[in-house]
């Protein structure tokens, strides 16, 4: 392939580089050089994170948490955890005093919070829009005018747009609404350098390794990491369940290598993510029973 240096190009000096003079093939030789090491300083430069608030997870991800200034996904079957590894790295950021916001399409972030949060829980703001179109607009705003660390978005199976074309599935719908969304969104997350966690759910296909979610191709795409998650282990504590394994997956990792794993335990007594799984209730020891 033949390069062609525009004539309006600047003459670079050989004086840094023995043996290049001015000839057009020296002249591409130093443009190639200098586009390599731009390069190398762009993918070799640390990336600033924020702690996921679980040691095991800011292992797998090889960076040591969520990175900042990209789009982070979240996102499994329906009561599979992907909430409260949201909730944790909030409540984590919120307790070293980082600015935290939670857009809440779902309005169901009091359900979700551990059964005692801390007084960090009273710092995260709280944002209950009525439609997609409002969600997208108070992002925009917040991220355009503060200083936000995180932005948690809940979630892409509720950003159905108000007005859909007529004729157009609500799947395909709720996919371009998300695409329009991040369009608008991966720029000032790059710009404040902020993290955003996109909560979104996988579709119920008969494949259990798909990593298809709601979100559609645009989510998949503009995510710098996507993390799946799968319920498992069920415990039951006297007949009634009590705790259940969380199997987080690297699906996607432009920072690190994927295909990382972590297996963490959701007790359902208080609501908390962890990386041991709860201790049982031992039962106080009783009368001998009646003959």
């Amino acid at each position: 392939m033949n390069f062609r240096i525009p004539r309006a190009a600047p003459r670079y000096s050989s004086s840094g580089w023995k043996g290049c003079g001015s000839s057009p093939a020296s002249r591409r030789l130093l443009l190639a050089a200098n586009v390599l090491e731009i390069v190398h300083r762009q993918f070799t430069a640390p990336v600033a994170v924020l702690g996921s608030g679980i040691p095991a997870i800011d292992r797998i991800t090889g960076i040591g948490g969520y990175p900042r200034g990209r789009i982070t996904e979240l996102f499994g079957t329906a009561s599979s955890g992907k909430s409260a590894l949201a909730v944790a790295c909030c409540l984590n950021a919120a307790a070293l005093g980082l600015t935290v916001v939670w857009i809440d399409l779902e309005h169901s972030l009091t359900a979700k919070l551990p059964l005692d949060p801390g007084p960090s829980a009273r710092d995260i703001l709280l944002l209950e829009p009525q439609t997609a179109e409002d969600a997208v607009d108070m992002a925009v705003i917040l991220l355009e005018r503060a200083d936000i660390d995180l932005l948690v978005m809940d979630s892409a199976i509720a950003m159905n747009p108000s007005r859909r074309p007529e004729g157009m599935p609500s799947n395909m719908a709720r996919a371009e609404m998300v695409g329009r969304a991040l369009r608008k969104l991966t720029t000032l997350v790059a710009r404040r350098q902020c993290v955003m966690l996109f909560l979104s759910r996988s579709y119920l296909m008969a494949v259990p390794a798909s990593v298809a979610s709601i979100g559609g191709g645009a989510l998949r795409s503009f995510a710098s990491l996507r993390l799946k998650t799968t319920q498992e282990q069920l415990s039951m504590d006297e007949g009634d369940l009590s705790s259940f394994a969380v199997r987080v997956r690297i699906v996607k990792n432009k920072l690190a290598p994927p295909e990382h794993e972590a297996l963490l335990y959701y007790s359902l007594a208080d609501g908390t993510l962890a990386e041991e799984p709860p201790a049982m209730v031992a039962e106080e020891p009783g009368e001998e029973p009646w003959p």
